[in-house]
């Protein structure tokens, strides 16, 4: 019983997974995109990336911490760091795009504090990006362990 409940899971887990990791690599370059849009017309667009940040951020934190789900980070080790990248990428320029968003639905905060918020938050993510693999180098977990 247990083995189907980790097989379903899987078959269930993995499409969400392809879905999620995508989003992560092409999210940031909808990002500028809506930044541009939003600067160069003044006109919002749609503010989804904060629920798109939780949503990416849970997927990836159930492939880290479940072990049946893990293997993949075994198989393609470099997809962790990259993934990681990518999800700092989003977060920065997603919380931007929403100031920015703000901005231009509501007027509040002005143009000039919500650029001032969407580039402090984007040096910010980096600021801590750099940190964060200055601290773990950008080396899977799941290669080290391998190698032991």
């Amino acid at each position: 019983m247990m083995r189907l409940l980790r097989v379903g899971g899987r078959l269930v887990f993995y499409p969400f997974f392809f879905f999620i990791a995508v989003s992560i690599l092409i999210g940031p370059f909808l990002a500028i995109d809506d930044i541009r849009t939003m600067l160069q017309y003044g006109t919002p667009t749609g503010s989804v990336y904060l629920f798109m940040i939780g949503l990416c951020s849970f997927f990836l934190y159930l492939s880290i911490r479940i072990e049946t789900l893990s293997w993949i980070y075994t198989k393609w080790p470099i997809l962790w760091p990259i993934l990681q990248m990518g999800l700092f990428m989003l977060i920065g320029l997603g919380l931007g795009a929403t100031f920015l968003n703000s901005w231009a639905e509501h007027n509040f905060p002005s143009k000039g504090f919500a650029i001032f918020l969407a580039i402090v938050s984007f040096i910010g993510v980096r600021v801590l990006m750099s940190w964060w693999f200055h601290r773990h180098p950008a080396s899977s977990l799941f290669a080290n362990r391998r190698a032991m």
